[in-house]
């Protein structure tokens, strides 16, 4: 019998216990499972060659790639770019990409059931030779491609081409989302 009441009051401690672990953090967040507290110390994450090196990744994971020199996360099934990297030939990156939405054009202008070919330009600011991915915008009928590319250093313009049979004349709004930029062109 004291056994029995002995693991009553063992399991009920364990069910009421919290699962947060601190290092140098008396009291953990609740949302957390880990929180580090040092004002003078970092995380180091795991050092591997390159990302093969990683068997059966899944996502959420976060490694420092040896041979690209960075971090990378693996998510939605793949191996993201480089994550915040601040240099390149040891040189600071210049100021963050900016997209130039109300100089952004369509051409030519879209008509209502007609088969469309077209450019959608979006102009911007503080390109750093960084890369960007192929990006693809439906809407109303029309399909807005951009292919893989690098912004250029200093100004420039991302080129999406557009192809499809629009279901309207005018006013078709083509939403881009690249460099943590949101930029919405309407057509007239």
């Amino acid at each position: 019998m004291k056994k029995k009441v002995l693991l009553m009051i063992t399991f009920s401690f364990s069910v009421l216990s919290l699962a947060q672990v601190g290092i140098k953090k008396d009291n953990p967040h609740l949302s957390s499972d880990l929180e580090l507290g040092s004002n003078n110390k970092t995380l180091l994450l795991n050092r591997v060659p390159n990302t093969a090196a990683v068997a059966n990744p899944v996502n959420g994971m976060m490694i420092y790639d040896q041979s690209e020199e960075c971090v990378k996360a693996y998510q939605n099934g793949k191996w993201s770019k480089c994550l915040g990297k601040g240099l390149i030939g040891k040189k600071a990156l210049a100021s963050p990409i900016s997209l130039l939405c109300t100089s952004a054009t369509v051409s030519p202008n879209p008509v209502s059931g007609q088969a469309f070919k077209g450019t959608l330009t979006i102009p911007y600011t503080g390109g750093n030779g960084s890369s960007y991915e192929a990006q693809s915008i439906q809407t109303n009928g029309l399909t807005a491609t951009l292919p893989v590319g690098n912004f250029v250093v200093g100004n420039g313009s991302l080129q999406y081409s557009i192809t499809g049979i629009p279901d309207r004349t005018g006013n078709i709004t083509f939403n881009a989302n690249i460099a943590g930029n949101t930029c919405s062109v309407v057509s007239k």
